[in-house]
C-alpha cells in the first residue's frame, strides 16, 4: 500500500495508463509551422487555397505549411484562422522559393558532343516545385539551357528542364510519360515556359483522346 491506496489498485491505473499514454504519443500536438510555402500539385488533388497559373488546367500551385510531422495544405479554415491573405502569404512563400532555388543541386545530361540536353533536378525539400517562382531558377540555367526554358514539374520531388528549342523534349516525352504515372506524389504532364518574365502553361506531354505519347506546346520558338 502506498500512500493509503492499496498497491493493486496501483497495478490497475497503471495498465490504463499505458495505453493513454501511447494513444497521446500518437497524436502529438501540431506545433507552430516551420515555413509557408508554395507546393505544386495536380487537378486530381482537393487544395483549398491556391493561386493564378496563366494557362494551367491541371497543374496548381497550392499554399502549404510545414509542421514537425511534414508538411499539409492550408484548408480555408486554417487559412482563416492564421488571418493569412494570398497578398501576404506570397512574399513569405517567395523567399522559401529563393532559398530552395539557391541551394538546388542538378544534373545535367549532354550529348555526345557535350551539348546540354536537359536538366534534372531531385532534392526531398517538400518545397521543391516552388523553386520556380525565383528568379534565381531561371538565371541559373539560362547559360546552359537557353533563356527560355521549358519545365516539367511531374512529381513534387523532380524536375525537368529542357530547352525551349530544339527537340529533346519531343524525344524524351514518352519516358517522362512513364515517370509521370509511376510517381508517388504526381503533379502535372502540363509543360511550363519558364522566361525572364516568369512562368506560364504552354502545352502538355499527354491530353486525354490524344494518344499515350503525345507532345503538344503551344507558341513554340515564339518570342
Amino acid at each position: 500500500m502506498a500512500n493509503g491506496i492499496p498497491s493493486s489498485w496501483l497495478l490497475a491505473l497503471a495498465l490504463i495508463a499505458s495505453p493513454l499514454a501511447a494513444q497521446a504519443a500518437e497524436k502529438p500536438a501540431e506545433a507552430p509551422a516551420r515555413r509557408i510555402g508554395i507546393i505544386f500539385g495536380g487537378g486530381f488533388e482537393a487544395l483549398d487555397i491556391t493561386g493564378p497559373i496563366e494557362g494551367a488546367k491541371t497543374t496548381k500551385m497550392a499554399a502549404h505549411y510545414e509542421w514537425s510531422f511534414g508538411v499539409r495544405p492550408f484548408t480555408k479554415k486554417t487559412w482563416e484562422e492564421r488571418g493569412l491573405a494570398w497578398e501576404t502569404f506570397f512574399p513569405s512563400a517567395r523567399q522559401v522559393a529563393d532559398s530552395v532555388a539557391a541551394k538546388l543541386e542538378p544534373r545535367l545530361v549532354r550529348d555526345h558532343r557535350g551539348i546540354v540536353l536537359y536538366a534534372i533536378i531531385a532534392d526531398e525539400d517538400p518545397f521543391l516545385t516552388s523553386a520556380i517562382l525565383s528568379p534565381k531558377l531561371h538565371e541559373r540555367f539560362k547559360e546552359s539551357l537557353g533563356d527560355r526554358i521549358h519545365v516539367l514539374l511531374l512529381e513534387r520531388n523532380r524536375i525537368y528542364l529542357f530547352p525551349a528549342t530544339g527537340g529533346a523534349l519531343e524525344e524524351f516525352g514518352p519516358a517522362l510519360v512513364e515517370e509521370y504515372r509511376q510517381a508517388r506524389f504526381p503533379v502535372s504532364l502540363e509543360i511550363l515556359l519558364l522566361d525572364r518574365e516568369g512562368f506560364r502553361v504552354v502545352g502538355e506531354l499527354e491530353r486525354p483522346g490524344a494518344g499515350p505519347e503525345s507532345l503538344e506546346v503551344e507558341g513554340e520558338g515564339a518570342e
